[in-house]
């Protein structure tokens, strides 16, 4: 039961830390592209975050807490942790961004779901939400 609460705990966090990856990701992906400073800036500050906030944060948190229940029912040594953080991240990520995300939210070509549901970018974030909660994982049930 320890491995299970500190598991939620840990998926909560490596949520946390991928969307604060992904508000970074973007803004320098907005800066490299617009090479503006003041749009950049308006960007950062406004659209972003709400864009991420309403988006990316819940659906974060589901993968977090079933890649830490995965984690939590297979992973009984440190060096599995990893290797099935990484594969259920990858999973559930897959499953959640380009499936379930798009239908309900809708698909469009020129919003942040048909961008988060690109299977290079959805499974690049799912499989850093998988390794950062296994991180967390393993060192909040430390032996």
């Amino acid at each position: 039961m320890r491995n299970v609460l500190g598991g939620l705990v840990a998926g909560l966090l490596a949520a946390l830390v991928s969307i604060a990856f992904a508000y970074v990701a973007g803004v320098v992906t907005i800066a490299i592209d617009l090479k503006e400073f003041l749009p950049t800036l308006l960007a950062a500050t406004t659209v972003l975050p709400l864009m991420l906030l309403f988006t990316l944060l819940l659906p974060s948190i589901i993968i977090g807490w079933l890649v830490a229940l995965a984690i939590s029912v297979v992973a009984n040594s440190t060096s599995r942790v990893y290797r099935v953080g990484a594969i259920a991240g990858l999973v559930f990520g897959l499953a959640i961004l380009r499936g379930l995300l798009p239908l309900v939210f809708g698909n469009s070509t020129e919003d942040f779901v048909a961008i988060i549901g690109r299977p290079f970018v959805s499974g690049i974030y799912a499989l850093f939400l998988g390794v950062m909660t296994s991180l967390f994982f393993n060192w909040i049930n430390k032996p």
